[in-house]
């Protein structure tokens, strides 16, 4: 998988995404993690190890850990919770990937912002994978399409514009590029993974995990400002040779909402949706 990603930006991220996962999800498990003496957990697409402290304190008992990533340096990076077995992998998803669920007789397979970026090729061997080896899965915050601005924090009324539909669709439409693995499934990831594991026999849960950004996390913003500008830039050149008006009407967007952001008054809700597939 060729889509890396900078430490400054998975650090921003985490606490957006730590407080934005779907409670519900613990909640049904922890249970199952409880009942079957599980201990053992593959973690895809581990980064810097947000996973690892998000469920490290939710989770009893896990002994052991298999991190994958195809970067060392974020990898490294990953924590080595108490008294736990880490074994760090490098290498990608496609294949150290699918061998270390194979391998470690893992009782769970989680990732984290990680669906949205694989084809349905390759979430389908990730399904069959995980019923092969028996394994439960957990998969947080899989961007759904969704970007809504709001007039002020709190507040649950959009207050989108016709240049805010226009980011949007083109940010989609570049989310279904290609990121290694294959044409990604971008916000259509969650109800094919949700498909995919029903079909297998699961027990799946599909449940909203949003992003509720407002003047606290300005940083946050801004950073998702320049990433959709230049998402939708670059969308738009290649899609429409003519449609250098579009790209000035998302640069002057951009500068808008920066506008919005540094007025200290501002909502932004970005979808996501948490996967949970219990074995059947």
């Amino acid at each position: 998988m060729s889509t890396t990603f900078e430490p400054g930006w998975l650090a921003l991220r985490e606490p957006v995404d730590h407080r934005s996962r779907a409670a519900a999800a613990m909640s049904l498990l922890a249970p199952a993690w409880r009942a079957g003496g599980w201990s053992r957990i593959v973690d895809l697409g581990s980064g810097t190890g947000s996973n690892v402290r998000y469920l490290a304190s939710r989770l009893p008992g896990i002994r052991c850990w298999t991190l994958v990533d195809q970067d060392a340096d974020l990898l490294a990076r990953a924590p080595a919770p108490n008294g736990a077995e880490v074994t760090r992998v490098v290498g990608d998803l496609a294949g150290a990937g699918f061998d270390a669920i194979r391998e470690s007789d893992a009782e769970l397979v989680t990732g984290s912002a990680l669906l949205d970026l694989v084809s349905k090729d390759w979430l389908s061997a990730l399904v069959g994978a995980c019923r092969e080896s028996g394994s439960a899965a957990l998969f947080a915050l899989t961007y759904d399409g969704a970007i809504e601005w709001h007039a002020d924090e709190g507040d649950p009324r959009p207050a989108d514009g016709p240049d805010d539909s226009l980011v949007r669709r083109s940010v989609n439409a570049h989310q279904r590029r290609d990121k290694g693995l294959g044409p990604a499934l971008g916000p259509m990831a969650g109800l094919t993974g949700e498909m995919l594991f029903r079909a297998a026999g699961y027990r799946v849960w599909l449940l909203r995990s949003p992003w509720r950004i407002g003047t606290g996390d300005a940083e946050l913003a801004r950073a998702l400002v320049e990433g959709w500008e230049a998402a939708a830039v670059e969308q738009l050149r290649e899609a429409t040779p003519e449609g250098s008006h579009d790209v000035d009407r998302v640069r002057t967007w951009a500068v808008r909402r920066r506008s919005t952001i540094d007025s200290g008054r501002f909502g932004l809700t970005v979808g996501h949706l948490d996967l949970l597939a219990l074995p059947g």
